[in-house]
């Protein structure tokens, strides 16, 4: 699950709403012989003395150099807001906004930042990030199970796996791929890993049998026919090296050579998948195991596709000899997680502060190379050589980043000097990712349980739906050098439009307006909720006053309606579910409606 660096396009605008808040890649030279590649300092003995306060006495010392004003610090609230998206992929309850916010200890945002690495909801927004990144959001093949995919990503991230071991088991991947049964494709998957449980429910017959498999092997089986594809996947990816763009022909501005790219992938070739399952069967998983191969098969010796790979030397980007017959990959995964390799631990450590912050040292955070140069390398350098030297502790890392000064800066506009905010003196406004949006909506609305009570069927089915339907609409590809993004005309109709926010901004039996509403309290205590609910925060005195006219005299003179009709899905159908509708409540699903169409709400501030 993937959101896009900031860009330029067309807001949301309503009148009741929330203020808005606040190519080729390659080293520098030909391997081996590559010496401009700055490689982490690596310490021979003890970790480094290095964190947050060094960072943020680079990013100062930047900022005075360049005559960069950074905005001043975020509140309480923007930043739990901030840091639950970014950690846990959703918005925090009402319960703990307030909880935070009456926590006047001063380690308060480190606590949070520690509580929301140790959920389950960690595990499961990362999960759905990496299955992203790694399979795209179309299944491939009959061979591949994507959902012993996101099973085996979520027990990594749940049991706070190191990256260098997830990369490793990924790479030199063995083992089951499925447990067969029927297909399920494209964005469903999002629907298929119940959040709430670190690992798979004993209960469920399914998910015991899932722990007998490697789930791994799904990503390598995605490239079966296309090892290329493969190898090209593996190194933008764990590397930041785009090589795949030296496969068909040499370029003469870049480093890397056709014969480099067909070294590379010819170590990936040493595998073979052997049929469980005989004949075919339309619409299911065929089971396989993977296994290790001294020799490439002969599909890909006698392909003309794959011949060149399979003639070809299997050998690292170093120029390191991995030809190790039935070893090869594990060679190969042994050397693109070394602490040693130059790239390894600057590509995560770039992927994830372009995700926390909204641009990455490199931008794209996938090119790293010298025509592509990075924004203050020497900081790079550092909170790479630190992740090497906590063992590629990707919470140690998460904890790094946002303990920062920067990441806790506020989204407000900035001097001139630094109109695309490279130097990070502001927090950049990034759109909420499709299933970051989803649960969000989920979440402020209560929908889930509003359809649960009118037994609405197949929820799983629905939310799947769902999701498709968001990742259709907000995945988009933006022009990454803009310093804002401010969304696209469609997003904004199908939020105006959509049937999950006008059903969920109802007050239908079950759902979080019709809770406020059975609660005591007049006007004002109620909108206070409703806000904090939305936004994470509570209502300015303006706001109140406005929103409280609103919901008065809004409603004086109108009539009581009955329920509202819509469309016949299943979301639509809950419209059929309410009941009379009074002129107040109406007013107050206005508002709501208004609230979940602020740009406040849909973008991570």
């Amino acid at each position: 699950m993937l959101r896009r660096p900031p860009s330029a396009s067309i807001v949301v605008l309503l009148a009741l709403t929330a203020s808005a808040c606040g190519h080729s890649s390659a080293p520098p030279t030909k391997p081996p012989q590559a010496t401009t590649v700055s490689a982490p300092v690596l310490p021979k003995e003890k970790a480094p003395a290095f964190g947050p306060d060094r960072i943020d006495g680079m990013l100062r010392e930047a900022w005075k150099k360049e005559g960069v004003t950074p905005a001043p610090k975020a509140d309480d609230a923007t930043f739990l807001r901030r840091v639950y998206i970014d950690i846990a992929g959703t918005i925090p309850t009402a319960e703990t906004v307030t909880r935070f916010l009456a926590d006047g200890s001063p380690d308060k945002r480190k606590k949070i930042v520690d509580e929301l690495l140790a959920s389950p909801e960690y595990a499961e927004h990362w999960m759905n990030y990496w299955d992203d990144v790694l399979m795209g959001r179309e299944s491939k093949g009959n061979q591949v199970d994507r959902v012993a995919f996101r099973y085996w990503l979520r027990s990594r991230f749940a049991a706070a796996s190191p990256w260098d071991r997830i990369v490793r088991d990924l790479v030199a991947a063995t083992g089951q791929n499925s447990i067969g049964g029927r297909k399920i494709k494209g964005p469903a998957m999002a629907a298929t890993v119940p959040l709430g449980s670190d690992v798979p429910d004993k209960d469920d017959e399914d998910a015991v049998e899932l722990d007998k498999i490697n789930g791994a092997v799904n990503w390598t089986l995605r490239f079966e026919n296309a090892p290329q594809d493969l190898s090209g996947n593996a190194s933008r990816i764990f590397l930041g090296v785009q090589i795949q763009c030296a496969q068909c022909h040499d370029h003469k501005t870049e480093s890397w050579k056709q014969d480099d790219f067909r070294k590379f992938t010819s170590a990936f070739l040493h595998l073979k998948p052997e049929a469980i399952d005989r004949g075919k069967a339309m619409g299911n998983i065929k089971r396989v195991d993977l296994v290790d191969a001294p020799k490439v098969l002969p599909r890909f010796a006698n392909n003309p596709e794959t011949k060149p790979y399979a003639r070809a030397k299997a050998t690292a980007l170093d120029g390191t000899d991995l030809e190790k017959g039935e070893g090869t990959r594990k060679a190969l995964a042994a050397w693109i997680t070394s602490k040693e390799n130059p790239w390894f631990a600057k590509a995560i450590v770039n992927r994830y502060w372009g995700h926390f912050l909204g641009r990455g040292f490199h931008d794209p955070v996938d090119d790293i190379r010298p025509s592509n140069p990075a924004t203050m390398r020497e900081l790079l350098d550092a909170i790479a050589a630190d992740f090497s030297a906590h063992d590629f502790d990707l919470k140690h890392l998460v904890r790094t980043i946002c303990a920062t000064e920067a990441y806790q800066l506020a989204a407000s506009a900035q001097a001139k000097t630094d109109a695309e905010n490279k130097l990070w003196g502001r927090f950049h406004l990034v759109p909420l990712g499709p299933e970051e949006l989803l649960n969000a909506l989920l979440r402020a609305t209560d929908i889930e349980s509003a359809a649960q009570k009118a037994k609405v069927p197949n929820l799983d089915q629905l939310r799947a739906n769902l999701v498709k339907q968001y990742v259709f609409l907000f995945e988009v590809d933006e022009e990454a050098d803009e310093p804002d993004y401010s969304g696209t005309v469609t997003q904004a109709l199908v939020l105006l439009n959509g049937a999950l926010v006008a059903q969920g901004s109802r007050a239908l039996p079950g759902s979080a307006l019709a809770e406020l509403a059975s609660k005591p309290g007049g006007d004002a205590e109620k909108i206070d909720a409703l806000v904090l609910r939305v936004l994470g925060r509570k209502p300015t005195a303006e706001e109140r006053a406005s929103w409280i006219a609103y919901v008065q005299n809004g409603s004086n003179g109108a009539k009581t309606t009955g329920p509202k009709k819509t469309g016949a899905g299943p979301i639509d159908r809950l419209a059929n579910k309410g009941g009379k509708v009074t002129p107040k409540q109406a007013a107050y699903e206005d508002l709501l409606w208004a609230l979940l169409n602020s740009s406040e709400f849909v973008f991570n501030h």
